[in-house]
């Protein structure tokens, strides 16, 4: 099924008539708690949340917090457990410099920022209603596909890097630790065994606020509680 938010549906309507006369029956309206768009496939789920370039640019403004709307919006999509997360940015960047007064340098930190602070946030760009259709269709369909199961080895091997490369490199490979997260932890835990032992031994909330000093904030909680499962689930392999 794809869900569609109910205020997204009547944002883009054009949009969400394109989804229907595609896939039917398959597209349903309600109030999504995140995101504009959730894709329930059969093989995966993804949530989207469609940013045209307007509705970036009035995100940026700081609200009562003293920070832009789209970064609460964003950590709202982080905690999405499970899910594909993706954010679209749909529309001509040159408006930017042609209709409004806002700096185009300013709107390219944001999204580079956007893309440092949630590394498994994938960012699509769209130059119009219909790109967004089409790419939402593609996802869509894309998640409905089986992928058949291969042996694989999973990373490239890591000999030929230096000592702290390595480490960092073991960090990373727990799941959805990206490298500046993988950074946070070995500076906070000091080693790959202090990592280790600090995931199998303390609570989701404490690690949490252990690494947000080097971090700059808070890792999502569900990253690190998959990390941690990963630490200290019993596996039987076959």
């Amino acid at each position: 099924m794809i869900f569609v938010d109910s205020r997204e549906a009547s944002k883009a309507a054009e949009i969400y008539r394109m989804l229907v006369g595609v896939f039917g029956e398959q597209v349903g309206v309600k109030a999504l708690e995140v995101g504009d768009y959730l894709l329930d496939g059969s093989e995966g789920v993804a949530v989207i949340e469609r940013k045209t370039i307007t509705d970036l640019l009035n995100s940026m403004k700081p609200d009562e917090a003293g920070k832009g709307r789209i970064w609460s919006q964003l950590d709202q999509l982080q905690e999405a457990d499970s899910f594909e997360k993706i954010l679209v940015i749909e529309g001509w960047m040159g408006i930017v410099r042609k209709v409004t007064g806002w700096n185009e340098s300013s709107i390219y930190r944001l999204i580079e920022g956007i893309q440092r602070a949630y590394e498994d946030l994938i960012v699509i760009f769209t130059p119009d209603w219909r790109g967004t259709g089409h790419y939402i269709a593609a996802k869509y369909r894309s998640l409905q596909e089986r992928r058949e199961p291969r042996e694989l080895r999973l990373r490239a091997s890591s000999a030929s890097k230096k000592l702290e490369e390595q480490a960092l490199y073991v960090i990373e490979g727990l799941p959805r630790v990206g490298p500046t997260l993988a950074k946070a932890l070995l500076k906070t835990y000091g080693s790959v065994k202090g990592v280790i032992d600090a995931l199998a031994s303390k609570p989701s909330a404490i690690l949490r606020e252990e690494v947000a000093k080097a971090l700059g904030r808070r890792p999502p909680e569900d990253v690190i509680r998959h990390a941690r499962d990963v630490v200290i689930r019993r596996i039987e392999l076959d």
